[in-house]
């Protein structure tokens, strides 16, 4: 009995909910249908608010975006010997994120050194050699400049002594007939013979020392070529040596170069937003290590509807509200991209905040911009909200 009581008890309690129900809530199935009917995705991240609109605000989301992205590569092979920094990590610029151990680079560096002073002394001894050869060339110069004056000097004698023996040859002649006359004695006559056999003698003398100084102008013009050729050979020879030190150099300089960046630094303020690689990891030149955003430069990315953009001008001073820190930054629209996109028909609008001090990429924000009356009727706040 007890039972039957208990399962009518329960009978008339459900029908009556489901009446009461119908009769508070008499249009309930047909408002779920339209709401499921009438649901479409959201493209553009615009909110648009009774209040804002009675306030003559519309507002917009966006985010906040790092200004800077860089990915920071190795600068040399080796292997991972610090990583003191992790994703989500904010760093000062300057600071240390990465140190590569390379251990090869001291001992290529003190071998490099010897290299140095090797190649310094190839120079100097080309240097003395090209030296020396300046000086042959000089000398063998001076030496053909002597024998051409020799020559020369001989050629005169020459001339002399044959315009002499021609005027002793006349008087010769002259004191034969006058000797066969008995004009003059057989003396002044041997005096003529041996003044013409005399001149006759320095002709000789005179022509084989030009032929000695045509011979010593050969040797010397010859001394002279090889003196231009052992000049060019030393040139070379020094131009080599300090080539050489130039590449020994340049390689010492790459190897403290790289000495010097076992240290990686940050190059700008920020936060990291990926790793690459882990500690004792062997890295290879140029293999990224880390990614990084810049910080203390900010900016607020915010979609704006094709419709709003008027209201969005660059150089406009713009408050953004972060509700995660409740706080609000100014800025100012410093670009706003030209080309929209084709499927949520919006421009981005970059604003550049000024105190962007505390605030971290990928920060939820919100602006109001002021809310013009001449929107047409599609995009009113009956339509939009």
């Amino acid at each position: 009995m007890k039972h039957d009581i208990l399962i009518l008890t329960a009978f008339f309690a459900i029908t009556g909910l489901r009446f009461i129900g119908l009769s508070v809530f008499p249009n309930a199935k047909k408002f779920n249908a339209t709401i499921t009917s009438t649901t479409q995705p959201i493209k553009v991240e615009t909110t648009l608010t009774k209040k804002a609109l009675s306030l003559g605000r519309i507002s917009l989301n966006g985010t906040l975006e790092a200004e800077e992205t860089a990915t920071v590569s190795s600068p040399i092979m080796g292997q991972i010997k610090s990583l003191p920094v992790q994703e989500g990590q904010t760093f000062k610029a300057g600071q240390i994120i990465a140190i590569i151990d390379v251990q090869y680079i001291p001992a290529q560096r003190h071998q490099l050194l010897t290299g140095v002073s090797q190649a310094q002394i190839g120079v100097t001894v080309a240097t003395a050699f090209q030296t020396q050869t300046l000086a042959n060339k000089t000398q063998a110069q001076a030496q053909l400049k002597q024998a051409k004056a020799r020559q020369q000097e001989a050629k005169t004698k020459l001339q002399e002594a044959q315009a002499q023996l021609d005027e002793a040859q006349l008087n010769q002649q002259s004191m034969a007939m006058l000797r066969r006359d008995g004009a003059v004695s057989q003396s002044q006559l041997d005096t003529a013979n041996t003044q013409v056999t005399l001149l006759k003698s320095r002709i000789q003398q005179t022509q084989a020392e030009i032929e000695q100084a045509k011979q010593e102008i050969e040797q010397a013009n010859a001394g002279l070529k090889q003196a231009f050729f052992q000049v060019q050979q030393a040139q070379a020879r020094v131009e080599k040596a300090r080539f050489q030190v130039q590449q020994v150099q340049a390689g010492l300089k790459s190897a403290t170069t790289n000495l010097d960046h076992r240290i990686v630094k940050a190059p700008f303020a920020g936060v990291v937003t990926k790793k690459h690689t882990q500690v004792s990891a062997i890295v290879g030149f140029d293999q990224p290590l880390l990614t990084l955003e810049s910080s203390d430069r900010l900016n607020f990315n915010v979609a704006v509807p094709e419709s709003m953009i008027s209201l969005v001008k660059p150089g406009d001073e713009v408050e953004v509200q972060l509700h995660a820190l409740n706080r609000s930054v100014r800025g100012r629209v410093s670009q706003i991209i030209p080309s929209a996109n084709l499927n949520s028909r919006s421009f981005t609008a970059k604003i550049a905040l000024k105190n962007p001090t505390n605030l971290m990429p990928g920060m939820f924000g919100r602006i109001e911009l002021p809310h013009k009356k001449t929107l047409s009727h599609h995009n009113s706040p009956e339509s939009l909200i």
